[in-house]
């Protein structure tokens, strides 16, 4: 069984067809109260200060026009994104957009009713951009103030029948590519989040709410909404046919590779969908995340052997309590009759020199294979990238930290999980989060010395020199 996964995933060198395009956006968090005469310190708003002639003043610290790394988004920078999509669209053109979460702001207090217009006006405002794509989105646990019935009224318009079924019930959907043989699988993480966190139990009232509601369901600890039994018949069902498979959530599984041993899904979730993506690891094209509003990856493994990568694209926010970023929006390559993923290309703003400009001027950042010189995008490839950045004489950590927070300046890198240096400690964090996405051999992994655990660890160069021999073997047999 295992032979037959490696050379499904080895054997990429069959004829190229049609090349497409399509946009990830994710973690937008706009915050409609946000002014750029706000202060700093308190959520960007505008809050304004008594003196003693009973006059007022605004607060000394105040946000930019297109937002502040300690807030969430302001409605011009969200615009100023989605502007930037639209002018940078690929000759070939964009297929579709994934839109992975937590579209509104962390503030808790703000009214469902706020909460609801928020979600309406970014749906709108990309409704109107890609009037002739569709967007996928997926549900973030800050959007979960709101009932699936609320949000699925407002996404219909992309969503098909069988779609909003089981996104009216439980917040999760599949689109079947018929004819290009791809298909969409959008996960409802929240329903496996740790009922441990404040947020997460915003989440599990939420639950609660939608059980006593018109759509209520099942809805247990070992399978909330029965999503798990729904996810494995899928992805057999795409196994029977063929199709390749992109999944699409909000919150991925393992830790935050800027906070040691942070993670949000429960463990047993974390454990069972690695072990999903193991199983069915020959027909995922690829899985996209967002939630941590960082630039990064993950690799899954099976017995040892690189199977399956995880991309994470950085948030349009900025702000991130005490891991800032620059905003960041990513544009993917694919084969569309394939689903193969061939590259990306990162987009970002410089926050502080469109905020002293009054211009918003989004650039390109770097595209994957050339920036970290790679030939083909795929798991074993991401694996040697990995072991990169734990090599002394390898310049990939300080491209992919800078890449991280997506080229944030050097005085407010300072606030990143590495306090903005590039020692040996933090290196070996970062590829722990990446190579190890189960908490538990992540604290193992941290808690031994990397380079010696890479060795012991990694499959051997004997071995990738075999698989590589396999591989051109099967070329050889498929061109002819």
């Amino acid at each position: 069984m295992m032979i037959r996964v490696y050379l499904v995933l080895l054997c990429s060198c069959m004829a190229r067809g049609k090349i497409g395009y399509f946009w990830h956006i994710t973690d937008i968090h706009y915050d409609p109260k946000y002014s750029s005469q706000g202060n700093t310190d308190s959520m960007c708003w505008n809050i304004r200060t008594d003196i003693d002639t009973g006059g007022i003043r605004p607060a000394r610290r105040v946000a930019g026009i297109f937002g502040n790394y300690t807030c969430d988004s302001p409605w011009a920078l969200i615009e100023s994104a989605v502007h930037a999509m639209k002018s940078n669209r690929p000759e070939e053109g964009t297929e579709f957009v994934l839109w992975t979460g937590d579209a509104v702001t962390h503030n808790s207090e703000m009214s469902e009713e706020l909460r609801l217009q928020s979600m309406k006006n970014l749906t709108d405002l990309l409704s109107h951009t890609f009037s002739s794509q569709f967007v996928f989105p997926a549900l973030g646990h800050e959007d979960i103030g709101l009932n699936f019935s609320q949000i699925a009224s407002l996404w219909k318009h992309w969503l098909p029948s069988e779609a909003l079924q089981t996104f009216e019930k439980s917040g999760y959907y599949t689109i079947e590519q018929k004819l290009k043989k791809y298909r969409i699988i959008s996960l409802n993480t929240n329903l496996w989040l740790n009922p441990v966190t404040g947020v997460d139990n915003r989440v599990s009232q939420h639950h609660q709410n939608q059980r006593t509601g018109a759509s209520a369901v099942n809805d247990n600890t070992d399978d909330p909404h029965g999503q798990w039994e729904w996810f494995d018949q899928i992805l057999a069902s795409a196994l029977e046919k063929k199709e390749k498979v992109y999944i699409v959530g909000h919150t991925p599984p393992g830790v935050d590779e800027r906070a040691s041993g942070a993670s949000l899904l429960q463990d047993s979730h974390n454990r069972r969908y690695l072990q999903l993506v193991q199983r069915y690891a020959s027909i995922i094209g690829g899985q996209f995340y967002g939630h941590w509003h960082s630039d990064t990856f993950r690799i899954i493994y099976h017995e040892g052997v690189p199977v399956s990568w995880i991309m994470m694209a950085p948030s349009i926010t900025p702000g991130r309590p005490n891991f800032p970023n620059n905003p960041g929006l990513r544009l993917y390559k694919f084969e569309t009759t394939s689903g193969k993923i061939l590259d990306y290309t990162q987009w970002y703003l410089d926050l502080q020199e469109a905020n002293a400009k009054g211009r918003a001027s989004w650039q390109e950042e770097y595209s994957l294979l050339s920036y970290y010189d790679l030939k083909d995008v795929n798991a074993m490839n991401l694996h040697d990238l990995a072991g990169r950045f734990i090599k002394t004489n390898d310049n990939a950590f300080s491209r992919y930290y800078a890449a991280n927070t997506v080229f944030l300046p050097r005085e407010v890198a300072h606030r990143t999980g590495c306090g903005g240096a590039l020692s040996g400690t933090c290196a070996r964090q970062h590829w722990c989060s990446v190579t190890r996405v189960n908490p538990g051999p992540y604290s193992d992994c941290i808690s031994l010395n990397a380079f010696a655990l890479a060795e012991a660890c990694s499959p051997t160069p004997r071995f990738y020199i075999a698989l590589h021999v396999v591989s051109a073997l099967c070329c050889l047999l498929l061109s002819r």
